[in-house]
C-alpha cells in the first residue's frame, strides 16, 4: 500500500510568505498596525514563527523532566489534574461548616483556610471542620502564624490523620517551627513564596515572578541559617501565583515560574526538584459593579492556569470583593473548575500550549524580565532590605494601571464599558488589595441614592447624533448617571426647553462634526441660560465659550466623570 504524505503537496514556507499573506488579508495595510505593547512593555504581534522562538532547540524539555517548564509530571492525572480548592475566609459572613461541607460535596478537593480576619484555636477549628474527612481533603493555610499552625497540627493529630498532606505556608519568620516540622511532618509543605501577594498590590507579571523568587531565596537562607539544608527544604515550598484575566500572560507566567524555580533548584544542588504551584484567580479586575462579569474573568484566569498545569487552583466567587458570598456564587466558583476538568478536559494534555511560538516567546520574555527583577532585589541585599524599592515600584505600577483605566485603554466590561445602571452595586467588602475598578465603584455608590441625570442635547438627525450620544451615555453611566435623551433637531430653544423638562442639572451636546460647526455654540448658550450647571460636548475640544468639558475616545474618562460628581455635589 502506498503511503500518502499530505505534506508533500505543499512547498516550504518562510516568514516572508506568511507576512505577505497577512498583508494581503489586510488589503495593503501594513502589518505593523496590528502590533501592540502591553502594560508590562512586551510587544504582541499578530504573527509568530520559528524565528521568534527557536522551539527546535529550546530548553523547555519534556513534561516531567527538568527544568519542568512543561509540567511536573510526564502524564497528567486525568481524574484530578489539579486540586480544586475553595478559600474559606474565617470570620467572613457565610464561611462556616455548612458551606465547607457543601463545597466538598460539590467537587472541591482541598480547602484554603484564610486566617486574615480571624484566628482559631484547635477547638474552633474542630467546630469549623466538623465531619470533614481531612485525610482526603488537604488543608492549605493562608495568613497563618506559628500558633495557628500548631492548632491545625493538633486537630489533625486528634483526628488521627497527622501524616496527611498539609500546606502550612508559613513565612521565614517561623523558621524555628519549620525546623521542628521538617523531621516530624515529612508530608507537610512548610512555606510558600507568594507572588500573588505582590500581584494584589499592583505588581506586573515580571515583578510578581522576580519578587516571588527573591522571597523564595530569602526563605531558603533563613532556614539554612536555622540548620536546614536548602536542597532539603526546596521540596517543601509552594509557589503561589495569581491567575489573571490575561489568559496568555497567566499561562506563560506559570511556565516561566517553573523555569525560574529550576534556576534556584540547580543552584542549591536539587535540579530534579519540580515546583509545587498554587494559583489563585486575581481579584484585581474583579468589581462589585455588575459582579456577574467576574465569572467570565475568573473563568479566563482559571483556564490559563489549568492549561499551564498548576497543582492547586482557587477560583474566587464572583462576589469575592463584596461583604459576603452566598451559596450561588460559591457554587459557580467551584463549578467553573469542575467544568474545565470534566467537560472541557483541559487537564488531559500536558502543556497543551507548549510549542506555540507565541507562548514560548512570551514565556522566555517573562523569564528574562523576571530574572532581571530578581537580580536587582538580590543586589539591594534581598527582599527585606529592598522594601522601599519594592514599594516605589508598586506605586509606579499602580499609576500605570490607573492611567490605562482612566483613558479606557484598559476597558472594564460592566464598569467603564457597558455599565448596567439597573443593577445596584454590591456592598464593598474589606481590604481586597489594589483593584482596577475601585474608583468607578466609589462613583457608582455615591450616585446610587441620588440617581443623577444627564441630558443628551442631541443636534440634527438621529442617524447623525446617535453614535456620539451612545458614546456619551456610556461614559456618564460609568459614573452612575442616567442619560435622558433629546429628540434632536436644530432649534436651540426647543433643545433648551427639553432640557428643562428633563429635570437634569447637566447636559452633554451630541452631534456630527457639521452640526457642531453650525449649531453647537448656540445650543450651549441656550442650555446655559436654561440653567445647566455643566455642559460637555461629545467630541474633540473646540473653541466654544459655554462648553465646560469634552469627552472623546481616549480622553481621561474616569477623571471626566469624577469632575461631574464634584459639580453635582456627589463628591
Amino acid at each position: 500500500m502506498t503511503e500518502l504524505k499530505l505534506g508533500n503537496e505543499f512547498g516550504a514556507l518562510v516568514e516572508g510568505d506568511w507576512l505577505q499573506a497577512v498583508e494581503t488579508a489586510l488589503r495593503g495595510k501594513s502589518i505593523d498596525g496590528l502590533n501592540s505593547t502591553d502594560l508590562a512593555g512586551f510587544d504582541r504581534r499578530p504573527l509568530y514563527t520559528e524565528a521568534n522562538s527557536q522551539t527546535a532547540a529550546d530548553q523547555a524539555g519534556l513534561p516531567g523532566f527538568a527544568p519542568f517548564t512543561r509540567g511536573a509530571a510526564p502524564l497528567n492525572n486525568k481524574f484530578l489534574p489539579w486540586h480544586i480548592a475553595q478559600r474559606i475566609i474565617i470570620g467572613r459572613k457565610g464561611a462556616d461548616n455548612a458551606a465547607i461541607l457543601t463545597d466538598l460535596a460539590g467537587g472541591v478537593s482541598a480547602l484554603v483556610l484564610d486566617f486574615s480576619l480571624q484566628k482559631l484555636d484547635s477547638k474552633g477549628l474542630n467546630t469549623l471542620l466538623a465531619d470533614v474527612m481531612l485525610g482526603i481533603a488537604p488543608l492549605s493555610l493562608a495568613s497563618a502564624n506559628a500558633d495557628t499552625a500548631h492548632a491545625v497540627l493538633e486537630l489533625l493529630d486528634n483526628r488521627g490523620v497527622g501524616d496527611v498532606p498539609l500546606y502550612l505556608n508559613l513565612s521565614a519568620d517561623d523558621a524555628a517551627l519549620m525546623v521542628d516540622l521538617t523531621k516530624a511532618r515529612a508530608s507537610a509543605r512548610l512555606m510558600t513564596s507568594n507572588g500573588a501577594a505582590f500581584h494584589a498590590q499592583g505588581a506586573g507579571v515580571p515583578q510578581e515572578l522576580g519578587w516571588m523568587l527573591a522571597e523564595l531565596t530569602e526563605g531558603l537562607r533563613a532556614l539554612e541559617a536555622a540548620g536546614i539544608d536548602a536542597a532539603q527544604t526546596l521540596p517543601k515550598i509552594t509557589l503561589t501565583v495569581a491567575a489573571d484575566v490575561d489568559f496568555f500572560a497567566t499561562l506563560a507566567k506559570i511556565r516561566a515560574a517553573r523555569m525560574l524555580f529550576a534556576n534556584i533548584a540547580e543552584a542549591v544542588g536539587a535540579p530534579d526538584t519540580p515546583p509545587q504551584i498554587h494559583a489563585e484567580t486575581s481579584l484585581r479586575a474583579f468589581s462589585d459593579v455588575d459582579p456577574w462579569v467576574n465569572i467570565l474573568r475568573a473563568t479566563s484566569a482559571a483556564m490559563g492556569a489549568g492549561i499551564a498545569g498548576v497543582d492547586m487552583l482557587t477560583v474566587a466567587p464572583c462576589s469575592a470583593t463584596s461583604a459576603s458570598d452566598n451559596a450561588l456564587t460559591r457554587r459557580i466558583a467551584r463549578n467553573t473548575q469542575v467544568i474545565l476538568q470534566e467537560e472541557s478536559h483541559i487537564g488531559h494534555v500536558a502543556d497543551a500550549a507548549g510549542g506555540s511560538w507565541y507562548v514560548e516567546n512570551l514565556t522566555q520574555q517573562l523569564v528574562e524580565s523576571a530574572w532581571t527583577e530578581f537580580q536587582a532585589i538580590e543586589a539591594a541585599g534581598g527582599l527585606s532590605a529592598a522594601a522601599d524599592t519594592i514599594n516605589a515600584a508598586l506605586a509606579e505600577a499602580r499609576a500605570t494601571f490607573d492611567v490605562a483605566v482612566d483613558n479606557r485603554a484598559m476597558p472594564l466590561v460592566g464598569v467603564s464599558e457597558f455599565p448596567n445602571l439597573d443593577e445596584a452595586p454590591l456592598a464593598t467588602g474589606g481590604d481586597n488589595g489594589y483593584r482596577l475598578s475601585a474608583a468607578y465603584e466609589q462613583l457608582r455608590h455615591a450616585a446610587q441614592m441620588a440617581k443623577p441625570k444627564v441630558f443628551l442635547a442631541n443636534i440634527g438627525e438621529m442617524t447623525s447624533f446617535t453614535p456620539r450620544a451612545n458614546f456619551a451615555a456610556n461614559i456618564y453611566a460609568a459614573g452612575g448617571l442616567h442619560a435622558v435623551g433629546g429628540d434632536g433637531g436644530t432649534d436651540a430653544q426647543e433643545i433648551a426647553e427639553a432640557f428643562k423638562k428633563s429635570n437634569a442639572k447637566i447636559a452633554v451636546i451630541c452631534a456630527s462634526d457639521d452640526d457642531y460647526e453650525s449649531h453647537a455654540a448656540e445650543v450651549a448658550a441656550a442650555l446655559k441660560k436654561a440653567g445647566a450647571t455643566h455642559i460637555a460636548l461629545a467630541g474633540k475640544p473646540r473653541d466654544i465659550d459655554e462648553i465646560d468639558a469634552y469627552c472623546f475616545a481616549g480622553c481621561a474618562a474616569l477623571s471626566f466623570v469624577q469632575e461631574i460628581h464634584k459639580t453635582l455635589g456627589l463628591a
